[in-house]
């Protein structure tokens, strides 16, 4: 198990639930079709920087770690390939809109194992 402090799994916890409320709306958003690409990009940056606040206070147990860094390389490659989209001025392409949701989606996956192992960590301390 990690080694963390009472407070560490608390801020970690609130950082992984920013992150995927995030990328929920994300998801709701491309999924409707009404795109603002560079709002996208900007949320996919602050899902990343919420998972990487997660790692600082988690980083101890390896577990956690290797999620929380596919998770981030996830989110930074969905974030890439809108990114690309946008200056390439293509629009959200089927295959684009297909990458970017399946690569949130697995990220968000990730994000749920950690934060399921994080809060039944801290359910069974005593403080």
């Amino acid at each position: 198990m990690p080694n963390l402090t009472a407070t560490k799994p608390l801020e970690a916890i609130g950082h992984l639930y920013d992150a995927l409320r995030i990328l929920e709306s994300v998801l709701k958003e491309i999924g409707s079709g009404a795109i603002r690409g560079i709002e996208i990009s900007e949320s996919l940056a602050t899902a990343w920087f919420q998972v990487n606040c997660c790692r600082l206070y988690a980083e101890s147990d390896v577990n956690y770690e290797e999620l929380n860094v596919e998770a981030m390389g996830l989110i930074n490659d969905a974030k890439c390939m809108l990114d690309s989209l946008i200056d390439w001025q293509k629009g959200m392409t089927p295959y684009g809109r297909l990458y970017i949701t399946h690569n949130i989606r697995s990220a968000r996956a990730d994000l749920n194992l950690v934060l399921t192992e994080l809060e039944s960590w801290l359910s069974r301390q005593t403080f």
